[in-house]
């Protein structure tokens, strides 16, 4: 992935984080997810995650829908982020669209990764 636009970003996402990454959720299980951000090709030099200020990620039906879902996500220097979805959050979600974005000080915004989300309805109520 290339951020062409915006050319201060550091280095640039390994191509190997483009496409659909798919988020597979059980309704009502909590998940997490652990993305290492490299940056070239061969994944051998980390993408520098240092200068980024802000990581969010959020799940929506579609990519216009008001109602969302989000994911508590935190940053591991130098590329990793881990990524939660509580249990509570899960038994509202819908199947649909996700994506996770960076954040830089000055306001740049770089989607680092996104996909569908396929949701499997749960059986088991705690009631």
């Amino acid at each position: 992935m290339v951020a062409s636009s915006f050319a201060e970003v550091p280095a640039r996402l390994a191509a190997a984080l483009e496409g659909e990454h798919p988020l597979f959720i059980y309704r009502g299980d909590t998940k997490a997810w652990r993305w290492r951000l490299w940056a070239d090709d061969q994944r051998t030099v980390p993408y520098d995650l240092s200068g980024v200020t802000g990581v969010a990620a959020q799940i929506r039906r579609s990519p216009d829908d008001l109602r969302k879902t989000d994911l508590a996500c935190e940053v591991e220097l130098p590329n990793v982020i881990v990524m939660h979805l509580h249990a509570q959050a899960s038994a509202s979600c819908p199947s649909g669209r996700w994506d996770l974005q960076l954040t830089w000080p000055d306001g740049r915004v770089l989607t680092a990764i996104k996909g569908p989300v396929y949701v499997e309805p749960d059986v088991t109520r705690h009631e």
